[in-house]
């Protein structure tokens, strides 16, 4: 077989006489049908890519384990199970043969599976042929004029819980009291209050009577007290309060040491609860932080961290405690987009599964109608349930943009979920708030009844480019912003709706975009129209930046834990490795050189080889960082207000602009005159909590 690369998980390949769909993992040959794990499955996918080739246990390490360390018998009995489900023999191999010492090699032949065809014999039954076909096409066409204006690809019932206009978001279920707890705000401009509802008795309670900004609420498995955030002003600290009838009473703040937690959940005796924060790896190998998972002990007050990801993403972002006390589960973030399952017994702190997730899971939830199994959603909405017994993964066929975040479940095929509307951000500009002149464009306002996001000047500052969503694509457009073609829209690229597209920026020139879809780099010309991926779907890639004069594109990729970065030639089209430890090269049009190194300090780079270290930012999945005329701009949060920020090299004195007021947007763009900043505003993410039946 020829060394070819799979483009798509999904494909199905047959294996000799085994067929295997690399989407549902299902393996079909003389003997019937059986599932591989999502592990195996993804051993066989990537020992296939390289067929030929003798892979290495450290490569396999590297793209199948995300470089977590497993002894050689996990590998091994990762190996058996698909040997067991193609009917491979060790000893004689048709598929996978062992090369002592040095590792696996994939030896078979996989092809495309041969569909079934229509013999036509005879003219008679070559028209019943193309006359069946016509027919089916005819109703195929139909059925999706009738059908396609429709968002929803199925019918399901769903039914407020609430009925508050508004945003009402972090919903919290508690199935003895049957009671719900949720965030919620009127308007932008309002923090996040707490409220309750008692489904009981059809009561909703307003919690927090101040104008404090809360960020998270939990009750007690006995409905008796209430966990939440609260920001006093020097950043989010966490509460205990009793909880009776609708009000709190005797408030009290967790002496918890590590900054902004993240509220995970209770343990099943109330005892304790669970949290999320950064730590710093001990490992030179993982010099940056990522996020564990810890327990704090009501009784004593005491912290201990109970998980150690190591990883190069973001860590552990999800954690709960099964309702019987026996599992704890967590979703890991291993490296950029790339998310695991991890079930652990509590009695001895095995790890029982590990499973690879095809979505970023946003929320975790464990079933009370199916006993050991659990619910993850992303929100995107994906939707998937996790059973214990057999670690086995069913994701959803159905996708609902829109309905997302399960937080419960009120009885059989019924859960508690939230849905908001697609019109949560539009585009405007401002006045440069660092800027002096008097001369101004027109200030611009990008708004629909979709998501308008990542807004960029065009290099002489006369266009904008900037994304759109709606529920099914995702738009790459040109708006005319200045001259007698000003609000002309082209629409350039439309994307798959839930891949996730940022990092917009424009060549010098103005000849080129460039961008990212999930890890994977593109770039657009724009005056030949052309789409050109410059990355494969195997590699993870983080920043990326264009040189001063447009040569050249400077990323940055994951390779064994830690970034390096590369440049990327457009006239030879080729890549090389410029330095490690590195997450973006940033220049100006002065020929000055900044670098993000992976501890997020930015540092000024010298031909003779000396480094400044200018400023420490922060930790974000998205940063701008912007270097004109001897500044340097970039955004983050403080408290609860996004704040656009200005370093001058000469005088090495920073100023800060409040932006936004309870938004989450750090993309912004600079005129290139100066003149005018453009960004995404958050609009009110309209939203409630509903019940939903026939979801799955």
């Amino acid at each position: 077989m020829k060394n070819q690369r799979i483009e798509e998980a999904s494909n199905e390949l047959q294996l000799a006489d085994n067929r295997v769909c690399f989407n549902s993992g299902r393996v079909e040959n003389a003997q019937g049908e059986q599932r591989l794990e999502p592990l195996p499955l993804a051993f066989l996918n990537y020992l296939i890519s390289r067929a030929g080739e003798i892979v290495s246990r450290q490569e396999l390490l590297e793209h199948v384990w995300c470089n977590r360390q497993v002894t050689d018998d996990a590998i091994r009995r990762v190996v058996k199970k698909v040997r067991l489900a193609l009917g491979d023999d060790a000893k004689e191999p048709r598929f996978i043969k062992t090369i002592p010492l040095q590792g696996y090699q994939f030896v078979g032949e996989a092809a495309k599976p041969i569909e079934r065809q229509v013999q036509s014999q005879t003219p008679s039954s070559r028209w019943w042929v193309l006359a069946s076909m016509a027919l089916v096409t005819f109703l195929v066409w139909v059925l999706f004029f009738l059908l396609g204006t429709s968002s929803t690809p199925y019918e399901a019932d769903i039914a407020p819980l609430t009925r508050i206009s508004g945003s009402e978001m972090g919903g919290d279920y508690n199935a003895k009291t049957n009671t719900l707890m949720f965030m919620y705000r009127g308007s932008n401009r309002e923090p996040f209050s707490l409220y309750a509802k008692d489904l009981n008795r059809d009561l909703l309670y307003r919690l927090s009577g101040d104008d404090g900004a809360y960020h998270g609420i939990l009750m007690s498995p006995n409905g008796k007290q209430v966990l939440y955030k609260r920001d006093v002003g020097k950043g989010y600290q966490v509460f205990l309060a009793d909880y009776h009838q609708g009000t709190l009473r005797n408030p009290r703040r967790l002496e918890i040491p590590q900054r902004n937690p993240s509220l995970q959940g209770w343990s099943a005796n109330g005892q304790s609860v669970f949290y999320n924060a950064y730590v710093v790896g001990e490992s030179p190998h993982y010099k940056t932080s990522s996020k564990a998972i810890f327990s704090y002990n009501l009784a004593n007050h005491t912290s201990t961290q109970i998980t150690f990801p190591l990883s190069k993403g973001r860590g552990d972002v999800l954690a709960k405690e099964s309702f019987d006390g026996k599992y704890l589960a967590v979703v890991r973030n291993q490296q950029l987009r790339q998310y695991r399952l991890l079930v652990f017994a509590l009695n001895d702190g095995n790890l029982l599964h590990e499973t690879l997730l095809g979505f970023e899971a946003s929320n975790l939830v464990w079933s009370q109608q199916q006993p050991n199994s659990l619910l993850l959603s992303s929100f995107k909405g994906q939707l998937a349930r996790f059973h214990v017994g057999s670690g086995q993964l069913n994701v959803s066929p159905q996708i609902t943009p829109g309905l997302n975040d399960v937080f419960g479940e009120c009885a059989e095929d019924c859960l508690l979920m939230r849905r908001h509307g697609m019109n949560y951000r539009d585009i405007v500009s401002m006045p440069n708030p660092f800027s002096t002149s008097k001369s101004v464009p027109a200030m611009l306002k990008i708004a629909s009844d979709q998501v308008e996001w990542s807004p960029i000047y065009s290099h002489d500052g006369n266009a904008v480019f900037y994304l759109s969503r709606d529920s099914r694509y995702s738009y790459l457009y040109q708006l005319v912003a200045e001259g007698p073609h000003a609000g002309e829209k082209t629409l350039l690229h439309r994307f798959d709706t839930l891949d996730a597209i940022n990092g917009l920026q424009v060549s010098t020139n103005g000849a080129h975009l460039l961008g990212r879809r999930e890890e994977r780099l593109f770039m657009y010309d724009i005056p030949n129209q052309r789409f050109t991926w410059l990355t494969g779907d195997d590699e993870q890639i983080a920043y990326a930046n264009w040189n001063a004069d447009g040569r050249y594109i400077y990323f940055s990729r994951v390779e064994q834990h830690s970034y390096k970065l590369l440049r990327y030639d457009i006239e030879t089209q080729t890549t090389e490795r410029v330095r490690d430890d590195t997450l973006a090269r940033i220049e100006d049009g002065a020929g000055r050189v900044f670098i993000l190194r992976d501890d997020f300090w930015l540092v000024q780079t010298f031909s003779s080889g000396d480094e400044k270290r200018l400023v420490q930012l922060p930790r974000l999945a998205e940063l701008t960082i912007i270097a004109r005329k001897n500044a340097v701009y970039w955004a983050d949060k403080q408290s609860l207000i996004v704040h656009l920020n200005k370093l001058d090299l000469d005088t090495m004195q920073q100023r800060s602009f409040p932006l936004s007021r309870n938004e989450w947007t750090f993309n912004f763009d600079l005129h290139p005159k100066l003149l005018s900043v453009i960004y995404s505003k958050e609009l009110l993410a309209a939203s409630d909590l509903v019940q939903v039946t026939g979801r799955e």
